[in-house]
Parts: C-alpha cells; sequence; structure tokens
C-alpha cells in the first residue's frame, strides 16, 4: 500500500502502457465483433502512455510544440480507427475535416507558446523529426496503396502507422528504461504491420521476439554504460 502512495504520474503512466499494449492483445485474442478495432485503440493508447512515462518537462516552446504534433497524430488516428468501425469509407477524410479535432489541435498547440519560463529552443532537431514524419508517411502511402490499393483503407492504414512510428521512435529516443522501450516497440511494429479491421494477435505473437531481443538489447547497453 505504501508503494502505491509513493508512485508518481510518471509511474502509473508506465503501469497503464504496458496494461494497454497487453490488453490491445488480449481483445484481439477474446474476438468478439469489433475486438480488433478496440485493440487497436488500446495499442495506441499504450504509445501514449508510455512516451508520457519517459518524457520529462518541455525543456522549450519547440520541444513542446513537437510533443504536441506527436499527440495531434495520435488523436487523429485515434478519432479515424473509432470511426472506422463503422465503415472505413471516409474515417480519415471525417477526422481530417472535423473543426471540433482541430479546436482541440489548436489549443494543444497553443499551450506550449502561452507557457511562462520557457525559451525558444533547446538545441531541437526539428527538420529532421517533420522531414522522417514525412518521409514514413509517404513510404506506407506507397506500401499500403500497393497491399490494400489507394483508398480510405491505405489512407486509416497510413495515418495509423505515421502516428505509430513518430510517437513510438519519441520513446526509444528519450532514454527511458529498457521495459518501456522494448513495449513500445512492440506496439510500434503491431500497429505499423496490422491491417486495421483485421486480426492483431498472430502479428503480435509474431514480433513479440523481435521486441524481447530489441529490449534485451537495451538492457545490456544500460548495463555496460552504468559500469
Amino acid at each position: 500500500m505504501d508503494r502505491l502512495k509513493r508512485m508518481r504520474q510518471r509511474d502509473w503512466a508506465r503501469v497503464f502502457g504496458f496494461a494497454c499494449a497487453l490488453g490491445g492483445v488480449g481483445l484481439s485474442l477474446a474476438g468478439y465483433a469489433g475486438a480488433d478495432w478496440d485493440g487497436l485503440i488500446l495499442l495506441l493508447g499504450a504509445l501514449m502512455m508510455l512516451r508520457g512515462a519517459v518524457e520529462g518537462p518541455s525543456p522549450s516552446r519547440v520541444a513542446g510544440l513537437m510533443r504536441a504534433g506527436r499527440l495531434i497524430l495520435l488523436m487523429l488516428a485515434f478519432g479515424a480507427v473509432n470511426r472506422a468501425q463503422g465503415g472505413v469509407e471516409g474515417a480519415v477524410a471525417g477526422v481530417l475535416t472535423n473543426p471540433i479535432l482541430w479546436a482541440v489541435g489548436v489549443l494543444l498547440l497553443a499551450l506550449p507558446l502561452l507557457r511562462r519560463g520557457l525559451g525558444w529552443s533547446a538545441g531541437e532537431r526539428v527538420l529532421p523529426e517533420i522531414g522522417f514524419a514525412v518521409i514514413a508517411g509517404i513510404a506506407f502511402w506507397l506500401l499500403h496503396g500497393w497491399l490494400v490499393g489507394t483508398g480510405d483503407l491505405a489512407a486509416l492504414w497510413t495515418l495509423v502507422a505515421v502516428a505509430a512510428v513518430v510517437n513510438g521512435a519519441a520513446v526509444l529516443r528519450s532514454g527511458g528504461g529498457w521495459a518501456e522501450q522494448g513495449a513500445a516497440f512492440w506496439a510500434t511494429l503491431i500497429c505499423v504491420l496490422s491491417q486495421p479491421g483485421a486480426v492483431l494477435w498472430p502479428i503480435a505473437v509474431a514480433v513479440l521476439p523481435f521486441a524481447a531481443g530489441f529490449a534485451a538489447w537495451r538492457r545490456r547497453r544500460a548495463s555496460g554504460e552504468g559500469k
């Protein structure tokens, strides 16, 4: 009980991140109607929680804007996946033209600008990250267009994959613990490789050894640096 009382916000974010990752795969195994859509939402939520567990306060306004941009990508992906449960057609277009979502996005961008005591930059590499997101989006669009055709499903898959990769990469770059990085790597691979609406758990099982190997490598590297 005392240990629970000592847990900080980051600790709870870590716990919920692990729970969402496992819960997303568990829902897919449950196999009820819409289980894999719900599982995909939980996996995206896992990336959001794990990012919160490893990131500290924004060191500058630019860093805050970049974090808001990553959160907006997740928000759009959440909205598109939720809409797609009633039909993939128009799911991405629906969220991209939703004024309420964009109003929330503007608010998220305004928060770091209005926060007192922050400088504009602390040496963040903005252009490489934006370029990485753009290149990833183009690559996924071409790949998914080849796999499922350049339609609504490809657009949805691309949005989910870009949101997962951008937020998963933020966890991996943060220098957090090996467990958080392994879980984020696992969730990212599942989101990237699983077609939205298709069964998630076979992909999750297939990529689990790669995520476990990555986590073990990060653990050995951290142990080596600590000596």
